[in-house]
This record gives structure tokens, sequence and C-alpha cells, in this order.
């Protein structure tokens, strides 16, 4: 059983690094490698005993709190795609508690196992029967639900779907399978149809995150296909200017043939500003092309289009150019006021998460720096405005 835990444990190492060595991310991918290193640490710490220990009991008696974390973050990642986190953003760490209160168990009952030279505590047996029944009502709870989510997600998003149905699928049968192995083990010895029913479900549990793996590993390979590769553009790019997330365009930025009509991208862009503004949008620092393509509910290809014909922006452009909207009419509030803010609070309420893409841009508007708007006189701020507002129409 051993080699089918490294197998597993190797798989998701190897995916996870397509997810480091490639640029081509998006805000989603960030859940799939949290998932991927979760599974790599189970299965390692797995192997490991097995290979250090492969005598002992105590590997086989004792249940990791990492199982009780794969379902929320399934979750995470088809809300992620739906759009949905965006409404309950600060709510979603609470479908951790149950595996961090087993996180705190669990290493305390290992700290005892160790200070008594290997004696099992008797509240492992509460622990083991705690952490297994929750994740029997974990997996199948946050697979359906998950599987009712994804009908949420927009059909562009096709292998992603996939991904999140085979996923909850996955751990539905996982439930079902550790139901058959519980009901087996209340049966007399001599009716038992599995007669090692620990054993049975932990190759079931390791092939089962394996065949995850594979399918994260296929849904990052068909992306790539898909869009490719792209370096960095940014419009007037100078050596002293340094690149970050903001100045990364998507690869939809390329020349390409037009597949929408004046009027359709006209529409869109009409849509897209309405609810920019209604909603604030670019208030969020981890706004992607692909979260807000989700939330107007079209396709990315035909948002990038928009924008990079209709608008002639990329995303980050135009993103961005709406974050130093805000921030102006944010001065502007101030100095009518008489009163100096502190203008790096005001960057990153708008949505900005670096000083120099700030000031970069900041400049690139207005034509000046914010402390110099900031002291300018009304004149000086009327044109800036009026440059803000021509850039953004």
């Amino acid at each position: 059983m051993k080699y089918i835990i490294l197998l597993g444990a190797f798989q998701a190492l190897v995916i996870f690094s397509i997810f480091i060595i490639n640029h081509k991310k998006r805000s989603s991918d960030n859940i799939l490698s949290w998932f991927l290193i979760l599974v790599f640490v189970h299965l390692g710490a797995g192997f490991t005993l097995h290979t250090l220990f492969p005598h002992a009991e105590i590997h086989k008696q004792y249940y990791t709190f990492i199982t009780l974390m794969y379902a929320p973050v399934l979750w995470m990642y088809t809300t992620h795609l739906s759009g949905r986190d965006q409404q309950d953003k600060r709510r979603s760490y609470l479908h951790f508690l149950p595996a961090m209160a087993a996180a705190v168990a669990y290493f305390t009952i290992a700290g005892y196992i160790i200070a008594h030279e290997g004696k099992t505590p008797p509240a492992i047996i509460y622990y083991n029967q705690t952490v297994g029944y929750m994740a029997m009502v974990s997996f199948p709870l946050y697979g359906i639900l998950s599987l009712r989510e994804a009908r949420r997600i927009p059909a562009f998003w096709h292998s992603e779907i996939q991904l999140v149905r085979f996923m909850a699928i996955v751990f539905i049968s996982t439930m079902l399978f550790s139901l058959i192995l519980t009901v087996n083990n209340y049966l007399p010895a001599a009716s038992r149809f599995i007669i090692d029913s620990h054993l049975w479900g932990r190759i079931f549990t390791y092939i089962s995150l394996l065949s995850i793996c594979l399918a994260i590993g296929r849904t990052r390979i068909l992306l790539l296909m898909d869009t490719g590769t792209t370096l960095p553009l940014l419009e007037d790019t100078s050596p002293a200017v340094t690149v970050t997330e903001e100045t990364v365009t998507d690869t939809s930025a390329l020349p390409r043939k037009s597949i929408l009509s004046a009027s359709q991208q006209a529409t869109i862009a009409a849509q897209v500003k309405q609810r920019m503004y209604e909603k604030a949008l670019y208030k969020d620092p981890e706004l992607t092309l692909d979260k807000l393509a989700a939330v107007m509910e079209i396709s990315r290809h035909h948002l990038s289009e928009t924008l990079n014909q209709y608008l002639g922006q990329s995303f980050y452009q135009f993103i961005n150019e709406c974050r130093i909207r805000e921030v102006v009419k944010l001065l502007d509030r101030y100095r009518q006021d008489r009163e100096t803010p502190n203008i790096l609070s005001l960057a990153f309420e708008a949505g900005f998460h670096s000083k120099s893409s700030f000031n970069q841009y900041f400049k690139k508007v207005t034509g000046t720096t914010p402390s110099a708007y900031m002291k300018s006189k009304n004149t000086v701020v009327i044109t800036a405005q009026s440059t803000v507002n021509s850039a953004l129409t």
C-alpha cells in the first residue's frame, strides 16, 4: 500500500510544480494549489510512517485532521468559480473550524505519544471516531452542495465544471464506501465480507486522492493548451518600472480576429462599466479577468476582446484606471474638507495592493504624483479630474 501512497504524493508534487513554474495563473489556481499541498502532506506523512515504522500500529489507528479540509476546499473552489465567494467571503473560513479543532486534538495526542514513549492515550479512540464520522458527513454534504453550485458556473469553464463534478462524485463515493465498511464492522466476524476494513478504507482513500490529483493536472494542462502563455505587457514600459500583477495582461490581448460585432462589444462595455461602478468590483485586490467574466456571466474571451478592441485597454489598465478614479474622488473630498489623508490607505481601499503600481498608474492617468495632486490648486485639480474622466469614458 505504501507504493500507492508514494505515487499519490509524487503526483501531487508534480502537478503542484506546474502551478509554480508557469506564470499563467488565475486566482482559482491558488485554491487548487492548496488542495495539492494538503494531499502531498497527507500522503507524504503516511509514506514516511509506513517506511520508518512498517510494523507499528499507530499510523493505522491515527486519523489525520487533513481529511476534514478536502471537502471545504472543494466548496471554496466551486464558489470562487461561480462568484458566490464575493457574497460571503468573510464566512468562508468558518468551514474549516472542524478541521482546526481536529488539528488541536491531533497534535495534543501526538505530544502525549512522544512524551510517553509511544503509548497511546485512551482519547485517541474518541478522536478517530469523531474525525471519521465528521468526514462521513462533510464529504457528501459539500459534495452535494458543490454539484448544485456547479450549475451557476459559466458554461465556458467547461473543464473546471467537469473537475468540480468529478471531485464531488469522488467525495460522495468515498463516503458511501466508508458507510459500507462501517456496516461491515458491526457484522459478526464470520459474516463480514471485508476482513480488513481499515486497510481497504485507506486504499480507497489514497486511490481517490490520486485520481483527484490527476484530474487537477488534466484541467491545468487543458488550460495551458487553450490559452498558451505570454510575457507581461505594459504601455510605455521602461527599465525602471517594476512589473507587478497589475501590469500583466491576459493572453487575449494579443491580436486576433474579432468574434463580436461592434454593437455587441458596445453592449458588453456598457454593462461592464455599469456593474463595475454599481458594485465597486475594482475594490477587490484579487479581481481577475476570469472573476469579472464570471460576475458578468460572459465568456472571458468576449470580455477581453471588448476591453482590448472596443475600449483599447488591457484588463489591468481598465481596472486600475477605475481605481485611480476612486482615489481621485476621495482625495477631492479630503481637499474640500481641508484634511490630509493617508494616500496609501486610500489606494489600498480602492483595490491596489502595491505602492509602486499605484504611483505608476496615478501619474499615467493624472499626469502628476499623488502628493503633488493634493498640493495643486483648483485649476490643476479640474484638469486632472477631466483627464481621469476622459480616460474612463
